[in-house]
């Protein structure tokens, strides 16, 4: 098992090499303080981003691995507010694209008929598809999982370790590059407030819930805190 990207948002900065990308007015802090209940295995800080009333306005973060075959993503997500009216939606919360920009997955939020919802979308069969919508609520923390693997040709998507969809890849697919969190692409009619955590991505299997002791990036970061 090899972990591609561990990435726990403690100390100042990033812990890991990511790129941000932001619209002038929203908000992107990668030292923010960790709403309501911490996730098990969390440290002191998250990632906060605040995407305002607009068009296609984005507030995230990119992390490059480079071309792999496989990814088990993982991210754990606490929505604040969310600004969306009927059928207004987010281009991902948790995003894969490939080398040349093109959607290999992403987990979208919105609104249906009143209804905070979320969502996979996967590139299969040379086409974006897409599941079904999920509820979600404000004020709690969810563990979102996705598996892209175009070498065995299967993808699913899980909300606190249990299988929303799933299903086989058929040819085109997509090669992972990158993994992308935050809020992207979003029209909304009023403000979106995300907290992102524990972002990690496996190429042999599910990473699952974070462990109550510190992952190494986190204890690492806490000796050279209390040694500078």
């Amino acid at each position: 098992m090899a972990r591609l990207i561990d990435e726990n948002f403690e100390g100042t900065g990033y812990e890991e090499s990511w790129t941000e990308t932001m619209y002038a007015g929203n908000t992107l802090d990668e030292d923010s303080t960790i709403p309501g209940t911490p996730p098990t295995g969390s440290g002191s800080q998250c990632l906060k981003a605040i995407m305002v009333a607009g068009t296609n306005l984005d507030a995230y973060t990119t992390r490059v691995v480079s071309n792999q075959n496989i990814i088990y993503a993982r991210a754990y997500v606490y929505f604040e507010t969310e600004g969306f009216n009927n059928t207004e939606t987010s281009g991902g919360i948790l995003r894969c694209n490939n080398s040349a920009v093109a959607l290999a997955f992403r987990i979208i939020i919105g609104q249906n008929s009143g209804v905070f919802q979320a969502r996979l979308d996967y590139y299969s069969a040379s086409a974006i598809q897409s599941t079904a919508w999920v509820n979600i609520s404000l004020g709690q923390w969810y563990r979102f999982e996705v598996q892209y693997d175009i070498t065995n040709n299967l993808w699913e998507w899980r909300i606190d370790g249990t299988t929303q969809h799933s299903g086989s890849l058929s040819a085109n697919t997509r090669i992972p590059y990158n993994l992308i969190v935050g809020i992207l692409t979003t029209t909304s009619s009023g403000t979106t407030t995300t907290y992102t955590d524990l972002v990690a991505w496996d190429d042999t299997t599910w990473v699952g819930a974070e462990s109550a002791g510190l992952s190494i990036p986190v204890a690492m970061n806490q000796y050279r805190q209390r040694w500078a």
